[in-house]
């Protein structure tokens, strides 16, 4: 097995085979996902968010810019943004709005944020309602503007305090020197100085006097801002936001639903593909058939149809690899079901059309669906052959469109048949079958059911294995290959075909497949395994010489195989052959050997 086959290696192709399998556990976990996200936006806590607009006007008390800032112009807008959060707004808000919030919760409650080079603070507040958010904005905004007013008035009136202050001082002086002047002589040297001190002290007088008038005129006009857009309370919750937890509940749900397929499909043993075999069982597929190809009722397919062609290339394949010479083939059904008889059917249907004769053993003696597919009905079979009470020629039956073709079906009283399947006597029949027969098909069933039956294998040359799609286990198909391999058996390959139901039976044939083993008449009582009567001696219970056990049927013009010694029957077997069902091509007469 190469690196590329390894059970854990995967493919591109495999990934895809897991999602066309898997597929309805991704979407139904993805369902699911979007349900859960959906109630969690019906049903968590709904949040409104609103905003207002704030543009701050320069005063003297935000007049200034930072090294470094992000904005540009005279003020400082970081600092703004961080004075709507003060303690002395949120008290205030919070006294307005009668929250039940602390400074803390309320301030956490706030988000300010400023457009890159503009003197514009965008002030939003989160609430549980729409008119709560709003109205939670606007305070914060009109008691910032409110606060930052206050405190720009405050500044200015210190300043012309303190500028009056000093007009009054060099109003005093100027006064003084006023005095001092008049009474002083016109050329006195000391009058000249004081006059021009005066002139000075008027001069600083008249200046002050026009810087208190600006002031005053700013303290008149001092706005710290404007309220450019109010906020408006929302219609729709801001949080959960559905647009985005809906697709997010879809893709989270995806994921974990790939999740899921995949390792469900991991744990799966039934086999899906012919990958799965080569990969996990190291086996070829020699033959793959899918549903969409065969159907799911069993049933014997044209020559003609592709699935036809494939049972056709199957049998060369088959020819091919067990070379020249007589040959015995087992098909053998891994799961319990119609798989491993349709399969034989049709091979050896196209063995018989391709080759030559060929004899199909049914050996599933409680479920096999071959008479049934030939229209063989309900007759004596291989449990009457194993019991001594019939020989191979007067079980095997040909179906009417298969000339070439001898179907031994599993017989009335298979509730006896494991009771006389001997090890002998089923190697002497095996044997004889190979040396009249080119090729001997063995329907087998490798299940419980099928246990004894399986044995068989032991005496053939190959084996062909049918895996059921979607039913077969990989312990079950390993198990077979064990038990083959116990039994020295070559396996050419596997067959993979779809599961197939059950075709309607009778109610006599279900009665006769699964009755419990009782009494029945005394020609009909199975012998003891210890006790078989000799050649010649008188049968004990119908008075006559005992006919041979295995006797193999009347020889057809067709074959060319050698038959072997007494295997021609006489007239007495002749007389009392058993009349075939309606359907059955009747055997031809060999007038030479006067059977």
């Amino acid at each position: 097995m190469n690196s590329s086959q390894r059970p854990d290696s995967f493919e591109p192709g495999d990934y895809l085979q897991v999602l066309r399998r898997r597929w309805w556990i991704v979407l139904v976990v993805a369902i699911i996902g979007l349900v859960l996200a959906a109630g969690y936006v019906k049903e968590a806590h709904k949040v409104y968010a609103a905003s207002t607009q704030v543009f701050v006007n320069s005063t003297v008390a935000n007049t200034g810019s930072v090294s470094g800032a992000r904005t540009t112009g005279g003020v400082d807008m970081d600092s703004q943004a961080q004075l709507v959060q003060s303690n002395i707004v949120v008290k205030a808000v919070k006294g307005l709005l009668h929250s039940p919030l602390t400074e803390a919760q309320l301030t956490k409650k706030v988000t300010v944020t400023v457009p890159a080079n503009s003197q514009v603070l965008q002030i939003g507040c989160d609430a549980s309602t729409g008119d709560l958010a709003a109205a939670c904005a606007n305070d914060f905004a009109e008691e910032y503007i409110s606060t930052q007013t206050a405190t720009a008035k405050n500044d200015l009136t210190a300043q012309v305090a303190t500028l009056q202050k000093q007009l009054t001082t060099l109003g005093q002086s100027a006064a003084k020197l006023s005095a001092q002047i008049l009474a002083l002589p016109s050329g006195s040297p000391t009058r000249a100085t004081d006059e021009a001190n005066l002139r000075s002290d008027n001069a600083t007088a008249a200046s002050l006097s026009h810087q208190v008038g600006v002031l005053e005129a700013e303290q008149a006009n001092s706005t710290a801002g404007t309220i450019t857009s109010k906020a408006i309370p929302p219609t729709k919750p801001s949080s959960p936001q559905k647009i985005l937890i809906l697709p997010s509940g879809l893709v989270a749900g995806l994921l974990i639903g790939l999740i899921a397929a995949f390792l469900v499909d991991r744990r799966d043993k039934r086999i899906h593909n012919a990958r799965d075999l080569e990969r996990y069982l190291d086996l070829p597929v020699l033959l793959s058939v899918t549903a969409k190809k065969y159907g799911t009722q069993p049933s014997l397919v044209g020559p003609r149809s592709r699935t036809g062609q494939a049972f056709a290339e199957l049998a060369h394949a088959s020819s091919a690899a067990l070379g020249e010479g007589n040959h015995v083939m087992v098909v053998a059904g891994t799961s319990a079901g119609a798989g491993g008889g349709v399969t034989a059917a049709n091979l050896a249907a196209a063995l018989a059309r391709t080759h030559s004769e060929v004899v199909l053993v049914c050996a599933d003696l409680r479920g096999s669906v071959i008479p049934e597919l030939f229209r063989l009905g309900q007759g004596r079979g291989l449990a009457e052959v194993l019991a001594g009470n019939a020989t191979v020629s007067e079980v095997a039956r040909r179906p009417a469109d298969f000339p070439r073709l001898r179907v031994v079906t599993p017989g009335v009283d298979t509730s006896f048949a494991l009771y006389n399947f001997q090890h002998d006597a089923t190697r002497d029949l095996i044997a004889e079958l190979r040396r009249s027969t080119p090729f001997v098909i063995i329907e087998a069933q490798a299940t419980s059911e099928g246990g004894d039956t399986f044995a068989l294998a032991e005496f053939a040359d190959a084996a062909l294995i049918t895996v059921e799609v979607g039913k077969s286990t990989r312990p079950e198909v390993a198990d077979c290959l064990q038990r083959l391999d116990r039994l020295r058996t070559t396996v050419l390959g596997a067959a993979l075909i779809p599961p197939f139901s059950a075709p309607a039976r009778s109610a006599a044939g279900r009665a006769g497949e699964y009755a419990e083993p009782q009494a029945g008449p005394a020609e009909r009582r199975p012998r003891p395994a210890g006790r078989r009567p000799e050649p010649g001696e008188r049968h004990p219970d119908n008075g006559g010489t005992q006919k041979p056990t295995l006797k193999v049927g009347p020889r057809d013009p067709t074959e060319t195989w050698p038959l072997p010694p007494g295997a021609v029957r006489t007239a007495a077997d002749k007389r009392g052959r058993t009349p075939r069902p309606a359907g059955e091509r009747e055997e031809p007469v060999d007038k030479k050997t006067g059977s």
